[in-house]
């Protein structure tokens, strides 16, 4: 029998790492009413090489600290519709990734999102959280 680990507890906002993106302590928001989670990115294409589709994008903007300014290819991605906060439904693209947070390596796929105008980068759904952690919406970056 598979012994069951309880679940921490995180806060409404907290910092994760994406290694895939070699970004370290950014600033996310949790949501539970989110499905998904995202990722912003400043450029996002489609377009085709060596016979396949691959998508082309940058990972946050030139205002964000962590920019780096690197364009990321990958042949690995989803096509998904997603329906906004104001109910608008938009296209987006999905890349996988490995999320750490609270010290746990947690395999999740990420929607890429122009998020600019929002105040986090990176927005956490249940479906990344809801194996492994209990939100408390009262607390935010809560300790390592």
């Amino acid at each position: 029998m598979k012994e069951i680990q309880p679940k921490q507890i995180i806060g409404r906002r907290e910092y994760v790492s994406i290694p895939e993106f070699d970004l370290s302590g950014i600033e996310a928001k949790v949501d539970t009413g989110a499905y998904h989670g995202a990722i912003h990115v400043s450029l996002v294409n489609e377009f085709e090489k060596e016979g396949h589709r691959w998508i082309r994008f940058i990972i946050l903007d030139d205002a964000h600290p962590e920019f780096k300014n690197k364009v990321y290819e990958t042949d690995l991605f989803d096509e998904r519709r997603v329906r906004s906060s104001n109910g608008d439904v938009q296209h987006r693209y999905a890349v996988p990734v490995t999320i750490v947070l609270k010290n746990k390596s947690i395999k999740a796929v990420l929607g890429l999102s122009n998020r600019k105008d929002l105040k986090y980068p990176i927005l956490i759904g249940r479906r990344i959280i809801k194996k492994h952690f209990i939100v408390d919406p009262s607390l935010t970056f809560t300790d390592q």
